[in-house]
């Protein structure tokens, strides 16, 4: 549907204009380039300025008195050299408040250029902030010790993976062992060989465990893809875009409003898998123990989880703060880039404590690492919980109802008190994952089978958490409406309820394929494709916005070109950079450390 406003849209001033770096260079060897960030001063007086006031309160659209704009310096101080006193002095709105030595030497002639411009097409001024400069030397980042690290544990990796892969190509050929085997024999490096890293996302499933929640790899996949293609369009969003209108209006429609409040808890299914498997997994091997699991478990548990995870977290940090800065080509590629560079750089410790999610996170490394710590958070409160059902079976009433009371108050808290999305490790996704685990474990034990297999009021409780999940977000676009400006409880009510039925909606649905469903289509679930790529999953949710930073840099002008053609485009081609990336780091990293791991601590480890 054509928006109201389309008709006034291009009157507004453009959200993004660069002038030419190269050009700046050439003409001018010794100038600096900036960018700064121009905020529109009201004057109720121009129509333009209405439209402006009017597009922006759209809850869809952009901040259109917000602009950015890249000035060569040394053109700008000729064009206001060449303006009379009184026309510099009316332009001369509010100094630029950011840099003291470039605010002091540059910041009112950026200021008059930018409002010479916007006065001379637009009838309207604005006072400027400034962001960044750079020089001719400076414009592209010098090679530091972080990027000669990089390089030499990726030659370091990819020798060793190379003389591994040919070590167990020669054993292999002389063995009579079937590659399972062979797998088990040889020093721990070797590991780190193509065939046995492959192999590995190959592996059909064996064990009954494998096989009931064998299409849970299925919803994996399409969750990643899903989330590849929203994020692909965020991006858009995100860098400067020249003609971002058709999203803005697309955005607008009520039908994507309520789909964009249920795109945010795409991520949170994977807290539900996380808990269904980690009850799975360790409630099975507490049944098969001669003697009670004890509390050493736990430290042995975290050690081998916290190690899984380091080896490839560790490698995307240091490509992050060191090569990913070679991405930046055009004058607004800092914001995707360098930010990104300096966050890690700064930062980058709360990473590897896996407490990013809690402290600075407005300024985080490796934005989507806020899942992989909030999982890990998740896991030290998982095993202790389910520890103590294991130890003392008394307690499983009182620490059922006090997880789902924890789970539903602490979101409503955090969403009245600072008005957050909830995100920061408060979630009945993952608990409710660890009841459906528990009762998998109860269903293969001659429990609940009637009940999971049931009549009636359990098909029509069975569909219960996915009509509130629907009902809920047709409610949202009421919600656009809404004064924010205090605390609204119940909202954040609203808010939690909404989290905790997707969350039994996951859980309910996972329960019912791995035991009433159970594996039909088994086929499918097995085939070598679908296996890699889900496998591939947890490298694609890590490196996507690396490729999508690639995708969209080098923006000049008004920025990089947007419609819905080469928005589909770069999906696609974000799809294949992310598998291409992700099957690198596991085949040359995630896997071999992971093989090695489960060698020292034992292939009982969760």
């Amino acid at each position: 549907m054509p928006s109201p406003h389309r008709h006034e849209y291009h009157r507004m001033p453009p959200l993004f204009h660069y002038e030419s770096v190269t050009d700046c260079f050439e003409r001018y060897s010794t100038s600096l380039y900036c960018v700064v960030k121009t905020v529109v001063q009201p004057n109720q007086s121009s129509e333009i300025w209405r439209t402006i006031e009017k597009i922006s309160k759209l809850p869809s659209y952009h901040e259109h008195s917000l602009l950015d704009r890249g000035l060569c310096v040394d053109s700008c101080i000729r064009l206001v050299d060449g303006l009379g006193p009184e026309t510099a002095s009316f332009l001369a709105t509010d100094p630029i408040t950011v840099n003291p030595y470039y605010q002091q030497r540059y910041g009112k002639v950026l200021n008059i250029c930018v409002n010479y411009h916007l006065r001379e097409r637009y009838n309207l001024t604005g006072y400027s902030e400034l962001e960044r400069c750079v020089t001719a030397e400076t414009y592209r980042p010098a090679l530091d010790g972080y990027h000669v690290v990089f390089l030499l544990i990726m030659l370091v990796l990819i020798t060793v993976v190379i003389y591994a892969t040919f070590t167990d190509w020669l054993n292999s050929s002389n063995s009579a062992h079937k590659p399972e085997d062979v797998r088990r024999t040889g020093s721990i490096w070797m590991e780190f060989s193509l065939r046995r890293s492959w192999s590995q996302l190959i592996a059909k499933p064996r064990t009954t465990l494998q096989r009931d929640f064998a299409f849970v790899e299925l919803f994996r996949l399409l969750s990643v893809f899903l989330i590849i293609a929203l994020h692909s369009m965020m991006l858009f969003a995100a860098a400067p875009t020249a003609n971002i209108r058709p999203m803005e209006e697309f955005f607008d429609q009520p039908l994507m409003r309520i789909a964009t409040s249920i795109f945010p808890f795409q991520v949170h299914t994977f807290f539900t898998i996380s808990g269904v498997m980690l009850a799975v997994y360790f409630l099975d091997q507490a049944s098969s123990a001669k003697a009670r699991i004890g509390w050493s478990f736990y430290g042995k548990a975290i050690v081998g989880r916290y190690l899984r995870i380091f080896p490839a977290l560790f490698i995307l940090w240091l490509f992050q703060a060191s090569w990913m800065d070679r991405l930046s080509v055009g004058p607004g590629d800092y914001r995707l880039v360098e930010l990104e560079k300096d966050n890690c750089r700064t930062n980058g410790w709360l990473n590897f404590l896996l407490l990013n999610n809690y402290f600075r996170y407005g300024n985080m490394c490796i934005q989507q690492s806020w899942h992989l710590a909030a999982d890990f958070q998740f896991f030290l409160i998982g095993v202790p919980f389910l520890l103590l059902i294991h130890r003392h079976p008394s307690l499983t009433k009182p620490l059922i109802f006090g997880a789902v009371a924890f789970s539903i108050g602490a979101p409503i808290v955090n969403l009245y008190r600072w008005k957050l999305p909830g995100v920061i490790l408060v979630s009945f996704n993952y608990f409710s994952g660890i009841f459906a685990g528990m009762a998998y474990h109860r269903f293969r034990n001659g429990g609940f089978t009637e009940a999971l297999s049931g009549g009636k009021t359990l098909r029509i409780l069975r569909w219960f958490p996915l009509a509130m999940v629907l009902l809920q977000a047709a409610a949202s676009p009421l919600f656009y409406h809404l004064d924010y400006s205090e605390p609204l409880l119940w909202n954040a009510i609203f808010g939690a309820l909404h989290r905790c039925c997707w969350g039994a909606m996951c859980a309910i649905g996972i329960l019912h394929g791995a035991t009433v469903w159970r594996a039909r289509h088994a086929r499918i679930h097995f085939h070598p494709v679908l296996l890699v790529l889900s496998r591939l999953s947890f490298g694609v949710f890590m490196v996507q916005l690396s490729i999508l930073r690639s995708l969209g840099r080098n923006a000049s002008g008004e920025g990089i070109d947007f419609s819905w053609k080469i928005c589909l485009v770069t999906i696609a081609y974000a799809w294949v950079g992310c598998y291409v990336s992700a099957l690198f780091l596991a085949l040359f990293v995630e896997l071999p450390f992971a093989a090695a791991i489960k060698r020292i601590f034992g292939k009982n480890s969760i």
